[in-house]
Formats: structure tokens, C-alpha cells, sequence
């Protein structure tokens, strides 16, 4: 039984034109309208979800529906987001002796368009080749790089596939089969303002506390399986103003449960422990600063069975196209989380992003094409595996 041939022109072409339409976070609608203006020569049933509204964004995910052609095998699900890290406005992309990258001001927007763009060119060549297939379901996510928010509203009760590959990976030789939960923290101090020049020690500066809590604090690699960071902060007025208000936001993530709230406690009581420390009295009162966090989940670990359909498809898969697949446990989170938790088995392979989430950020033609054909390898073995 052959298998359809990707056209590795069509597959630039399309990338291209994918990277040149903006598409940050909760700003998609564009890159929607693109996909569907290429998959309706196709004649395959799509719509969009009302993830768009719940999340604040202009789109919501946009779902693809393929019936079964020639076969009995289960439904399998394909699944690339549509949002860019910024900077990704304007994107230059040049081809450059078989690798694509951008003009150097921005990203490349590879993470995840060339999931998009590998789902796309599958699509293309099932219709083209007549090759066998049980039912293909497609889900096209929005916001992934702000916290997973389209595939958190995905309605999975509208979905048959009884598993799931998630195309936001790196390597083509490497199954995802492992990745941590998250915390995401946000904090708030309030110090108390005074006139910096004449009367400092009437004021408790929120960026000292702030200082002292993060001297304290362990971040960065805790173990082999768990990491935690500072990310953004925002204090102060004026330089004349002791700065009485800030805020910052934090993460913690670990394979272990334990590990993580056990993190995320400490990095709590660094900032408790600070406020204590800077409590003072003027003119006979208690003057003392004030900490507030909020903690949400971010998402949930996974960790899927190496004997599971979707490792085995993957792993198959991969051996008949000539790639040695292996394992691979993660650090970061991906919608394939989501599909996890929400009961719907997944894994994330690759499709050839290099340097994501960076100005350097590239991709090799070669790889992005063998990404199509381990798609199309993957229907493929599903087919022979109900056989």
C-alpha cells in the first residue's frame, strides 16, 4: 500500500504565507480565515468553537472534521496551535540553503505554524493520494502561549478520536509522552509612600521587600524534574516617591505534586517572611507592608503509557519513515495536557522549530516535510493496525 507524497513546494509556499499573517495570542482570526479558505477546496466540514469569547480573543478554535475513507480504523486527532510568541508582527521569513528564518527583529513564528502547516499539507495529500484512512478529526487551537486557554475550553464531547498527536515539538525523533504540572502565581505588595528626599524612613519601599523576599528564594533548577521563576515586575512611581505598590508574576513546575506546592509555599513565605522584616514603627505606629497571591493551576501533568495507541502510532510511525523514535520527558507544558487531563490520551511529536521563542528562532525545510510524512505514516499504521 503506498503512502501519499508532501509537496515540498506547496509546504514553503503555504509556510510562508502562514508566518506574514499576524496572529499573537487572542488575535487569530486571520490565520482562521487562511486555513479555512485553503481547506475548503477540500471539501472537509469545519467550524469554530466559542473559545474566543470566553478568553477575550477574536477567534475560537477552529475544528476540522475528515469521515473515514476505505477503512474501519478509529478516529485520530491532529492538533497545532495557531497563536505566535511576541515579537511576531511583520515577520520577514527568507529561505536561506533549506532553512527558513526571519528578518532578525522577530520571531520566526515556526512554534507552532509548522504544526499548522504540516496538519494543512496532510490534509492536502489524503485527498490527493485516495490512500485509506479511518476518520481524521483536526483541532486547531487558540492562545496556547498565553496559559493553554483555546484547548482548555475545547468541547471533547465533539470529539470521536480515541487519541491524539499534538504537533508543537522540536525533535521528529522524540514522543513526548511526559511533561509537568504548573503554578502561576501573581502577587501584590502594598509599602507605604513618602517623599524619598526628605522623609525616606516614613516609607517602606515594596521593591526592597520585594528584593529581600527573592534573596531568599530558591528558583531557577530545583531537581531534574522541577524549576521555578520570577517573570515580570512592575513597581514604583517616580524617583522621588518610596515605592508603595508592586506586582510581579511567578511560576513553579515539577512532575511531582509534592514538589510543586511545596514550592509554591516556599516562594510565598519568602515574601511573608520579608514583610515581617520590614514592619517598623513610625511616630509610634506599626507601619507594615502588605502581601497578597493568588495561585491558579496552570495545567496538569502528563505522562502517558509507553504501550498506549498513540506512543505505539507515533513510535511505528516514525520507524517506517526512517526516524529511531525515542521517549523524551519535558519541562514545559502543551495542549496535549489539556487532551490528557480532559481524558482524550495524546503525545506531542515534532515538526523541526529550532530556537522557539527567540528572534533566532528557524526551521529546516527537511524537517518540516518529514513532519507531514510522519502524519501521513501515522493514519497510515492506524489503518494497518485494524486490519
Amino acid at each position: 500500500m503506498s503512502t501519499a507524497t508532501p509537496n515540498t513546494d506547496r509546504i514553503v509556499k503555504t509556510f510562508l504565507e502562514l508566518v506574514q499573517i499576524d496572529s499573537p495570542s487572542k488575535q487569530e482570526a486571520a490565520v482562521a480565515d487562511y486555513i479555512e479558505q485553503r481547506l475548503a477546496l477540500l471539501g472537509v466540514k469545519m467550524w469554530r468553537d466559542n473559545a474566543g469569547e470566553k478568553i477575550g480573543g477574536n477567534c475560537g478554535n477552529l475544528h476540522v472534521r475528515v469521515p473515514a475513507s476505505g477503512s474501519s480504523s478509529p478516529a485520530l486527532l491532529f492538533s497545532a496551535h495557531l497563536d505566535s510568541v511576541m515579537p511576531c508582527l511583520g515577520i520577514k521569513p527568507r529561505v536561506e540553503d533549506g532553512v527558513i528564518r526571519s528578518d532578525g527583529t522577530t520571531v520566526l513564528g515556526a512554534d507552532d505554524k509548522a504544526g499548522v502547516t504540516a496538519v494543512i499539507e496532510t490534509l492536502r495529500c489524503v485527498k490527493e493520494s485516495g490512500m485509506p484512512h479511518g476518520p481524521i478529526e483536526v483541532i486547531f487551537d487558540v492562545s496556547e502561549e498565553t496559559g493553554l486557554l483555546g484547548a482548555n475550553k475545547v468541547d471533547l464531547t465533539t470529539v470521536t478520536a480515541k487519541c491524539a498527536f499534538v504537533l508543537d515539538g522540536e525533535e521528529l525523533d522524540r514522543i513526548v509522552f511526559r511533561s509537568p504540572s504548573a503554578n502561576r502565581m501573581n502577587y501584590e505588595i502594598d509599602g507605604v509612600a513618602a517623599h524619598a528626599g526628605m522623609y525616606p524612613e516614613r516609607g517602606v519601599s515594596t521593591i526592597e521587600v520585594f528584593a529581600e523576599a527573592v534573596s531568599k528564594m530558591k528558583l531557577g533548577r530545583l531537581d531534574p524534574d522541577s524549576t521555578a521563576n520570577i517573570g515580570t515586575v512592575n513597581a514604583g512611581r517616580a524617583t522621588n516617591i518610596v515605592a508603595d505598590k508592586l506586582t510581579a508574576t511567578a511560576e513553579a513546575r515539577s512532575h511531582s505534586q509534592d514538589v510543586l506546592e511545596a514550592q509554591t509555599r516556599h516562594m510565598s513565605q519568602c515574601f511573608e517572611e520579608a514583610v515581617r522584616r520590614f514592619t517598623k514603627s513610625v511616630d509610634d505606629k506599626t507601619v507594615a507592608p502588605v502581601f497578597r497571591a493568588q495561585v491558579r493551576r496552570e495545567f496538569n501533568a502528563m505522562n502517558i503509557a509507553l504501550d498506549s495507541l498513540a506512543y505505539r502510532l507515533a513510535l511505528e510511525a516514525g520507524r517506517a519513515v526512517g526516524l529511531d523514535m525515542q521517549p523524551m520527558s519535558i519541562g514545559g507544558g502543551t495542549n496535549a495536557n489539556v487532551y490528557n487531563e480532559k481524558g482524550l490520551p495524546a503525545v506531542v511529536i515534532g515538526c523541526g522549530m529550532k530556537d522557539e521563542h527567540t528572534t533566532s528562532e528557524h526551521l529546516y525545510i527537511r524537517d518540516l516535510e518529514m513532519s507531514v510524512k510522519l502524519c501521513l505514516m501515522i493514519l497510515r499504521k492506524n489503518h494497518e493496525f485494524s486490519l
